[in-house]
């Protein structure tokens, strides 16, 4: 499925421009600031409204589901009920709602909609959605109700459905964009700044995270050392970008031990989405 050109305007505000990109089989993740664009993309794609220019190759001969991000549900009716009904709207027979409403790890309880929480709402949201076997699932902010064993559960459901399906999904919790996703999609106020594979984005650079006991060091203890692009300090812990891993490496290590410091904890990986996110959006 491919999205080309696609600009939406309301009146004389563009909310999405000349924002192109291509969905996969798999889960994609969307992110950005609030008021980048996420919803209204993810509305076009839902066909809840049309855009002002641009093609959607593909967008016609699918199954869609959507969950926006408050779950349109009747207050009235039960789980079960709710299943039955989104049966019923879009034709779909054969579905047993005890059995999909299990799957999102939600128990079949006896109660109106209204009378359920956040976190129970947003699950049969999801259920809803997958009522008729989408093809293409959107989901807006599905972990914003959930306590952390409840995101547990709806990742571990993400990535059983990606198998199935095309996801895309928007969601302020970057560490679980990044457990989920195999791609990424980054908005900055309409426009899409980024695109690609979590290993693209963070693959060409390395992080180097050190804590020390009774850290006395500043900026110009680490500034300029071989290998290091960028340093900075969040709360105790230095962090040291790199495009030379080795040479960072020794060049720390050598700091650390012209000046007696004692290492409290040193941690070696990529940076995280959050990090990118943030240098992004700075």
């Amino acid at each position: 499925m491919k999205i080309t050109h696609i600009t939406k305007r309301f009146g004389s505000f563009t909310a999405l421009d000349d924002v192109s990109f291509e969905l996969r089989p798999g889960c994609t993740s969307l992110l950005g600031e609030n008021g980048a664009g996420k919803t209204t993309l993810l509305n076009l794609l839902a066909r809840v409204t049309e855009p002002t220019s641009g093609d959607m190759t593909g967008h016609e001969r699918i199954r869609i589901g959507y969950l926006p991000q408050r779950p349109a549900l009747y207050p009235s009716l039960t789980p079960v009920e709710t299943i039955r009904y989104a049966a019923e709207l879009t034709g779909t027979k054969h579905v047993e709602p005890i059995q999909l409403l299990k799957r999102v790890g939600l128990e079949p309880v006896d109660r109106p909609a209204a009378n359920l929480s956040g976190g129970m709402r947003q699950r049969l949201g999801i259920a809803q959605a997958l009522v008729h076997d989408p093809e293409l699932l959107l989901l807006d902010e599905p972990v914003s109700a959930l306590d952390p064993r409840g995101r547990r559960e709806v990742l571990d459901l993400l990535s059983d459905l990606k198998r199935e399906r095309m996801i895309l999904y928007s969601t302020h919790v970057l560490p679980d964009a990044e457990e989920a996703s195999d791609w990424v999609l980054l908005l900055r106020q309409g426009k899409l700044l980024m695109e690609g594979t979590v290993t693209d984005l963070l693959g060409s650079k390395s992080t180097i995270e050190l804590r020390l006991f009774d850290d006395g060091t500043t900026d110009a203890d680490w500034t300029q050392l071989e290998g290091v692009t960028r340093t900075t300090k969040r709360g105790s812990t230095w962090t040291f970008e790199s495009t030379d891993r080795t040479l960072a490496e020794r060049a720390i290590l050598r700091r650390i031990l012209e000046r007696n410091l004692i290492i409290q904890s040193l941690h070696v990986g990529h940076p995280s989405l959050e990090s990118l996110f943030l240098e992004v959006n700075a």
